[in-house]
């Protein structure tokens, strides 16, 4: 059983969260102070040191968490019968749900840095999951490298233009997008 300062602790942490999408939805991540988030979340200054170190730290935090589940998801989808189509529901939908402070992040609302660091987390994925299942010939490591960013690059643009629109188109559209932009039939 979990104590009452645990608690407390992970409803704080969330308020935070909260605050933050919420000033998200107002002005740009760089106009956003701590001092704004602690007062949108009802909290201290105080108490937002006790969980990060900056907002940047918050949000490096909540994308680790976030990006973490996607890591793994993808990880077994190799070794599971899932569908590409189903992973990238499955990711969509969760970004819908679970996510709301990271498609912030990567709306116009957003910062480069962190939008810099999705891409690269979406390139590593990229090299780690969709160029072993090529079926067409990779000759060298630039030509890898192109491809590498041709699909991370493919796919945030999807994503962020999905988000700059409020996400009203269901995943199961996006995903339909996605395949006709990236022909699957080459992977």
């Amino acid at each position: 059983m979990q104590s009452d300062k645990d608690i407390r602790y992970y409803r704080t942490k969330q308020r935070i969260t909260e605050a933050m999408i919420q000033l998200l939805k107002e002005k740009n991540f760089n106009q956003i102070t701590v001092k704004n988030i602690c007062e949108a979340a009802g909290i201290s200054r105080s108490g937002f040191y006790l969980h990060y170190l900056d907002k940047y730290d918050l949000v490096e935090k909540y994308q680790f968490e976030l990006m973490h589940h996607i890591n793994q998801l993808i990880e077994n989808f190799s070794k599971t019968n899932m569908t590409r189509d189903s992973l990238l529901l499955y990711i969509l939908d969760y970004l819908k749900n679970e996510g709301q402070l990271l498609a912030l992040l990567i709306s116009d609302h957003g910062s480069t840095e962190i939008q810099n660091q999705i891409k690269a987390v979406l390139k590593k994925n990229a090299l780690d999951n969709v160029l072993s299942h090529l079926t067409i010939p990779v000759t060298s490591d630039l030509e890898k490298q192109y491809l590498v960013a041709f699909f991370s690059n493919a796919l945030f643009g999807v994503l962020q233009e999905w988000v700059n629109h409020g996400q009203k188109e269901s995943p199961e559209y996006i995903v339909n997008v996605i395949n006709k932009i990236i022909a699957f039939d080459i992977i």
